[in-house]
């Protein structure tokens, strides 16, 4: 039985949230956050030390519509970091639609008495974890 490992991201303009899940347990649970550099750009160096400590197969990357289920910036910016991810580690990249994730990691944080002023890292590894979740049930 041949195990596959996919990442999910939420992906940030200061930060990105990384998620892990494998074709056995399909189950995601959020394993890290990367910084994007002072400037602004992808700080690559962080993505790869995850993805060079895993073998990964797929990566899963969320983008954000608006409630109306139109584009917005962070949509392109989303596409721009899973053009890069691609293109970076020649590895296939899927994106689907991330819109409540960020929005129900708040609420399942609350629920789970954690302070409703979480860190933002954690609601980032939580969305990535639900990112890549959603993407686990529907394939």
């Amino acid at each position: 039985m041949n195990i596959e490992t996919y990442l999910g991201f939420d992906v940030g303009t200061k930060r990105t949230g990384v998620a892990i899940a494998n074709s056995l347990t399909h189950t995601a649970n959020g394993i890290g956050v990367v910084e994007n550099n002072k400037n602004g750009s992808i700080n690559f160096a962080g993505f790869d030390a995850i993805i060079n400590a895993h073998n990964v197969n797929l990566f899963v990357v969320g983008l954000p519509f608006n409630k109306d289920g139109k584009e917005q910036e962070m949509t392109f910016i989303a596409k721009s970091f899973g053009r890069k991810l691609a293109n970076r580690y020649k590895l296939e990249t899927v994106f689907i639609d991330e819109y409540l994730s960020s929005s129900a990691t708040k609420k399942q944080l609350k629920y789970n008495h954690y302070h409703p002023n979480a860190k933002r890292g954690d609601v980032d590894k939580r969305s990535a974890a639900l990112i890549l979740q959603t993407w686990l049930e529907d394939n």
